[in-house]
């Protein structure tokens, strides 16, 4: 059965950027277990990418975030005077890519329609991000210049896998590469949309399949808690007729683990509503 794709891309963070924390405690300010709704601008659209709550510090963290625009939003009820969100984010590059070392990122907030630099923060070696003062509703983008030193290495049998999303009424951005284990790529915070996977030309022929096991999100982004239907659709032929694939459950993280899925096909994947 041909399954479907997924990404990973989850994504986050917006605000107001008052100056980049790196040495201090992260903490926020009135936004304590406050709820949050992340969105981002990715090919060309903005959609929510992750729906979470801010730890007891007012600490956001989140892995796999692309470089692009970002905002925050909170619920009026839990929105107050002078408030203020801290980040913690695994930035990828541009292509996808984990970071490897040490990289500066650049941090811009739109001042009405003018993109004006914040400031710039370092990742560490895994591309972890840390700041604080980050305001609700205030659109960010964390930038950041190629990076061939988070090139992706195959090594004893693994297959490298690039992966490219549409959500919504985006355009195909690329938001994830990575190599398989096992002949398995593990995906985290998937969120439903159209997927599309490519090997790295000399690792494997895109005659033959690898297992996708990801850990998918709701359409609001929302981490799934207990067990939950997904439908899975491929694009089939030329003409790329949608085809039903099948349907499989999750386990209660939101877990689903899809075997026979092709490089070169493209794949749909659908959340069910609990």
């Amino acid at each position: 059965m041909n399954k479907n794709v997924l990404k990973m891309t989850v994504l986050v963070i917006g605000g107001f950027l008052v100056f980049p924390l790196a040495t201090q405690a992260l903490s926020g300010v009135h936004a304590d277990d406050v709820k949050v709704k992340l969105y981002t601008e990715q090919g060309g659209d903005w959609f929510r990418a992750m729906t979470i709550r801010a730890d007891s510090h007012g600490v956001v963290e989140a892995k796999n975030v692309l470089p692009g625009w970002y905002k925050i939003k909170v619920n009026d009820d839990d929105a107050t005077s002078g408030q203020t969100f801290a980040v913690r984010v695994r930035m990828l590059d541009l292509d996808g890519r984990r970071l490897k070392e040490d990289t500066n990122v650049d941090l811009y907030y739109d001042n009405n329609g003018t993109k004006t630099l914040v400031g710039t923060v370092e990742t560490d070696d895994d591309g972890w991000l840390e700041t604080s003062g980050l305001s609700a509703d205030v659109e960010y983008k964390f930038e950041m210049s190629d990076h061939d030193d988070s090139h992706v290495s195959s090594d004893d049998g693994e297959v490298r896998v690039k992966v490219k999303a549409k959500i919504d009424e985006s355009d195909w951005f690329a938001s994830y590469y990575d190599v398989t284990e096992n002949n398995i790529l593990e995906v985290q915070n998937v969120l439903p949309g159209k997927y599309k996977f490519k090997y790295k030309s000399q690792d494997r022929d895109a005659s033959v399949p690898f297992t996708l096991e990801a850990r998918l999100l709701t359409e609001k982004g929302e981490k799934i808690k207990e067990l939950t239907k997904v439908h899975i659709w491929a694009y089939m032929g030329p003409e790329k007729v949608k085809t039903f694939a099948g349907e499989v459950w999750t386990d209660s993280k939101g877990v689903v683990t899809i075997p026979g899925v092709y490089p070169g096909m493209k794949y749909k994947i659908e959340v069910f509503d609990n």
